[in-house]
């Protein structure tokens, strides 16, 4: 039995004459007089008499209606399925991405990605840039976010690369200030990452090099903590001018010399290809992850 089977049979039972359903289905007369008589031999029922010169439908055929009808509609929505796949607007959505994008950023772009895909599920994990390239080395997710450095092979992996900038309570006196260095932050309390971030480093250095005392009295995983720290009068920081700056709205920011460099980068799975989904979705992640160039 051919699904095309069963649409000759539906059209007619509508439509109630082989003419018309013909010219639906865009066939001639002949062609559905035919598939009806294979289709009455090959399930062994009669579906159509004629009385009067025109068909009628049997007891049978109207039992036989109901399930073909089902079976027809089960079809027609597997087709539907598969074509809002093949475009993109259903499916399954993995990722993984650390603390500070979670927050903000990436539940804000997934809500806009998904208003234009009903079907589609999203599922999204927050842990640290390490356990992160670790779910990604075991392919569990379609995207990830990880701040670097990172062990993961440079073929599946795309650096975005950011400036830092000095963020500063609104009030502060060096809001003035169109450059600050460390030598302005001399002795100034300073909130940061955890020693052994590559921010820390490169602060340190940057410090000792001014020759300036780095006062650090506040020490953080995430940006975001950082960000909220200064804004409760804690002390001045170093933040990305991009992903954090949703958490940046009640500071001042200026830009830093010399250049701290913070980089993350987006990771795809090493031993399948991505989905449509994901390469749409890696597509709005590159929009919103490019640097702002200077002003």
């Amino acid at each position: 039995m051919r699904i095309r089977q069963l649409e000759c049979f539906r059209a007619l039972m509508i439509h109630g004459t082989m003419t018309r359903a013909a010219e639906l289905l865009g066939v001639s007369q002949p062609a559905i007089s035919s598939t009806i008589a294979t289709l009455e031999h090959e399930t062994g029922l009669t579906l159509f008499v004629r009385r009067g010169g025109r068909l009628q439908p049997t007891a049978e055929a109207h039992l036989f209606y109901a399930e073909a009808t089902r079976a027809l509609e089960a079809v027609e929505k597997t087709l539907q399925i598969a074509q809002d796949i093949r475009s993109g607007k259903r499916g399954h959505l993995a990722v993984a991405a650390y603390a500070s994008i979670s927050i903000n950023l990436l539940p804000r772009l997934l809500a806009q990605f998904s208003q234009d895909r009903p079907g589609l599920k999203v599922k999204v994990t927050t842990h640290g840039s390490r356990h992160v390239q670790e779910l990604m080395t075991r392919q569990q997710f379609d995207i990830a976010i990880a701040e670097l450095p990172l062990d993961y092979p440079s073929s599946h992996l795309e650096i975005f690369s950011y400036e830092c900038k000095c963020m500063l309570p609104i009030d502060h006196p060096l809001t003035t200030l169109d450059v600050i260095t460390p030598a302005d932050l001399d002795g100034t309390p300073f909130v940061t990452l955890f020693k052994g971030d590559p921010i820390y480093q490169q602060l340190a250095t940057a410090f000792s090099s001014y020759g300036a005392s780095w006062n650090v009295v506040a020490e953080t995983e995430f940006f975001s903590t950082a960000c909220q720290l200064v804004e409760s009068g804690c002390g001045v920081g170093i933040v990305d001018p991009v992903v954090s700056l949703p958490f940046t709205s009640k500071l001042v920011l200026k830009p830093f010399a010399p250049t701290i460099k913070y980089e993350i980068a987006l990771l795809s799975p090493t031993h399948e290809e991505p989905s449509k989904l994901a390469l749409e979705f890696i597509d709005v992640l590159r929009e919103n992850l490019k640097p702002v160039p200077p002003a």
